[in-house]
């Protein structure tokens, strides 16, 4: 089985971590001016806020993630929304781009598995385990 990981959302992150930073200080300025209630209420919005888009960032990172199951009959994407299958006797070609793996079908469609530029070594380790079940599944190989 393997593991395919997306690149977690880097900008939403970032402007997370700076929402928060921004909060805090503003906390700290309301504290610094005797306890200035507003100030401290629009800090305290803008830390909250940071923390909601940091958890909806990781929340997303985890939903999309692909778990590919390989056997000497076929093969099974999982994903959090969709689920994909099919057998490699059906498989006419897979091709390999920067950032995806197609598998062509007989019946002419494809099951496209495309990921960020950061997880070249999952999308590696997949097609070198596909093109393994291919050629057994076709009699290549010793």
């Amino acid at each position: 089985m393997h593991q395919v990981r997306q690149r977690p959302p880097l900008r939403a992150l970032a402007l997370a971590a700076v929402m928060m930073l921004v909060g805090v200080l503003v906390i700290l300025m309301a504290e610094l001016l005797e306890s200035n209630v507003w100030l401290l209420a629009a800090g305290l919005i803008v830390v909250g806020a940071g923390l909601g888009l940091f958890g909806a960032s990781v929340w997303v990172a985890r939903a999309t993630r692909v778990h590919a199951v390989l056997d000497e009959d076929g093969y099974v994407l999982q994903g959090r929304e969709a689920t994909e299958s099919g057998l490699w006797a059906d498989v006419v070609r897979v091709t390999r781009g920067v950032d995806r793996i197609s598998i062509h079908h007989k019946d002419g469609t494809r099951v496209q598995l495309v990921v960020a530029r950061g997880a070249m070594a999952d999308l590696d380790a997949l097609g070198e385990d596909i093109s393994r079940r291919l050629d057994a599944n076709r009699g290549y190989g010793a």
